[in-house]
This record gives C-alpha cells, structure tokens and sequence, in this order.
C-alpha cells in the first residue's frame, strides 16, 4: 500500500515582500497570502485527510489550518519540516546582504544554491533532514493521505533529493511559489512526484475573480 502526501509551500508573508531570507524568522501572512490560503482549501476541501504535518513556523501553520479544521485534525509540528536556517543572516533582507556580501546572491542566481553564510545550515544537510522527515511520516501512514506544510527550499531540496536532481537543473520547474502544490506517493521505500510546484488554483481564483 501507499501513503499519498500533499506537500505544500507556506502562503505568502511580509516577508516574502519585503525580500528577506525568512528561515527561522517569521512573519504574518499578507492579504493576499491569506486569499491564497482559501484559494488552497477550495482546492483540496475534498480531499479525506488521515493527518496533517506542519513545520512549528506560524507561516506554515497558517496555511493548513483551515485544511486541518475540515478534517478535524490537530496540525502536528515538527522542526524537521522547517525552512533552511540562513546563520547569521536569518531574517535579514537581501538588499542588505548584498551591501555586505554579494557573491551570495550571486551564486544564488548562478547555480540556484544559497551558501557562504557563516553558521548557515547547507542543502544537503537541508535535504537529508527532510528526506528522513518526510520519510518517517510516510511509514507511520501507510495506506493514508497526508497533507504536509512545510517552505520553499526545504520542500524544493527534499523532491530533488529523492529524483537526484541538482538545484541548476529545471530551475523554473521545481521552484516553490508560495502555496505551491506538490503530490508524492511513497510506496515500497521509494518516492514517486506525481504533482510539482503547482498553482492551479490560484489561476483559478483569478479567473473566478474576474
């Protein structure tokens, strides 16, 4: 039997406006972040959850919320789920990580990867955690579905993990827009994407907006 997860990115936050590297810090959902969530919900509302796992950010929390309310599930948070730790530069905005270190983002628009920040957490070491996380979840709900809230590069890391895809490939393909959706079925110890980074139903809120 398989476990189906639902994997899916935060909405978005004054953060994500305001252009920080927002790992470990948090910051509250924006107005249309919190549109999107429903846009989510509407999305996913038919969907029979078994459980519901979130990292302890509030972001990501948020986001899956009124998914948990439907199912009248308790959100389980874990720390493993949580977005990249960006050291010393956690929470700062890039334009002044830029002033300060430039090759940085640089390397970012380069070959897609974050790294050189003192005391940061590093990508593989992002995409194991994730991989035993995700992995472990999937083993405990054999047979079920699982919706799973988690971020960007920490989702993004653990789906090129499990194809052995590195982060300058098929960029655009696997980036993690806020309330991406992705489907990962987990069955016999081997991992299977059947949905990546998809945003549907934002498209189809705009058009039901108009």
């Amino acid at each position: 039997m398989k476990s189906e997860l639902y994997i899916v990115r935060h909405t978005e936050t004054v953060g994500n406006i305001e252009k920080r590297l927002t790992g470990r810090q948090d910051y509250e959902l924006t107005e249309n972040g919190v549109k999107s969530v429903l846009k989510l919900t509407k999305r996913l509302e038919n969907v029979k959850f078994d459980a519901i796992y979130s990292s302890t950010s509030g972001r990501a929390i948020k986001t899956v919320e009124p998914l948990a309310k439907l199912n009248n599930l308790h959100i389980q948070q874990l720390e493993n789920l949580c977005e990249m730790y960006f050291g010393i530069y956690d929470g700062w905005k890039w334009e002044d990580v830029n002033k300060i270190q430039p090759e940085i983002k640089e390397n970012q628009n380069r070959i897609n990867e974050i790294y050189g920040i003192k005391e940061q957490e590093s990508m593989e070491e992002v995409a194991n955690r994730m991989y035993d996380c995700i992995k472990n979840i999937a083993q405990q709900n054999i047979g079920k579905k699982v919706l799973i809230s988690s971020h960007g590069v920490a989702i993004e890391a653990f789906l090129r993990k499990i194809i052995n895809i590195p982060f300058s490939m098929r960029r655009e393909e696997f980036c993690q827009y806020n309330t991406a959706l992705n489907k990962v079925d987990y069955e016999n110890e081997n991992f299977k994407i059947n949905i990546l980074a998809n945003l549907e139903h934002l498209k189809q809120g705009e058009q039901n907006e108009r």
